[in-house]
């Protein structure tokens, strides 16, 4: 199992203070989807992210952020994922695998 670069990581927080400034106040989850458990290799070059909004979001802020991840030049694909649009078996299977780093407000 390798361990993430330096610039991994710090491009990784990058995107968490991209979705916790975009989504302040929000009474929302987000998650980083842990691929591993998931199955996928550990090369894998792609970076999941829950988003759980306890009533209907604003989809507006999801392509907001995606914009705003897009121009850090992450040399990973993001996904953000809405997860009030998946099955619960698999939202629930998600939420406990994942990395929080945002809980209900």
């Amino acid at each position: 199992m390798s361990t993430p670069s330096p610039l991994y990581d710090e491009k990784l927080q990058q995107i968490k203070v991209i979705l916790l400034e975009t989504f302040a106040g929000e009474d929302i989850r987000i998650i980083r989807i842990d691929l591993d458990k998931r199955g996928y290799s550990h090369n894998s070059t792609e970076v999941a992210i829950g988003i759980l909004p306890r009533s209907p979001g604003d989809r507006k802020k999801l392509i907001d952020s995606m914009e705003k991840i897009e121009e850090i030049n992450f040399p990973y694909t993001v996904d953000l994922i809405d997860l009030s649009r998946v099955s619960e078996s698999l939202r629930a299977q998600l939420l406990e695998d994942g990395e929080l780093w945002k809980d209900w407000t």
